[in-house]
């Protein structure tokens, strides 16, 4: 692992990471934290305090954040509560990009997926549920969260009835 000035680093060494081709942002101009997980890393748990997550290896998890970036080789299953989605690579669970969410020539999206604004590059896949949102949104993994604890009451009540 490599850590450098906020930055996490798993997997590829900095300094044999591509350049951005001309006109596109470069990694230096992005503030607050970053976790990157590299390609031959796979990561399960809960993402918290994360600005921007770069998939190159294999995420199982549940995340609030800002930006999640998938790229080709990357997996990402479970949960993200975000501002925008980048997807090149893979993507299944529940999303809910409030901003927007990009899904690439090679990217493939299903699942429970709520977006602000859409854009789908031809040869981008996506599937399942769909959802455009408007106005402030509360936080789906609160949310999620709220739901489990209702079916939970609902369950036990059941129970004590019968």
């Amino acid at each position: 692992m490599t850590t450098t000035g906020g930055t996490r680093s798993f997997g590829l060494d900095n300094n044999i990471r591509p350049k951005p081709a001309y006109g596109m942002a470069t990694d230096e101009k992005k503030e607050g934290s970053k976790l990157h997980v590299g390609a031959d890393i796979h990561l399960k748990g809960e993402i918290t305090s994360c600005d921007r997550l770069i998939v190159e290896g294999k995420v199982e998890a549940s995340m609030t954040s800002k930006e999640i970036e998938i790229s080709q080789s990357g997996i990402f299953n479970g949960t993200v509560d975000i501002d925008t989605a980048d997807i090149s690579g893979q993507f299944d669970g529940t999303m809910l990009a409030r901003k927007r969410l990009v899904v690439r020539k090679s990217g493939r999206v299903s699942g429970d997926i709520s977006y602000g604004e859409i854009e789908i590059e031809p040869g981008g896949e996506i599937g399942g549920s769909l959802k455009k949102i408007t106005g402030e949104q509360g936080n789906l993994l609160n949310e999620i969260e709220k739901d489990k604890a209702k079916d939970k009451a609902a369950t036990s009540d059941a129970k004590e009835t019968a």
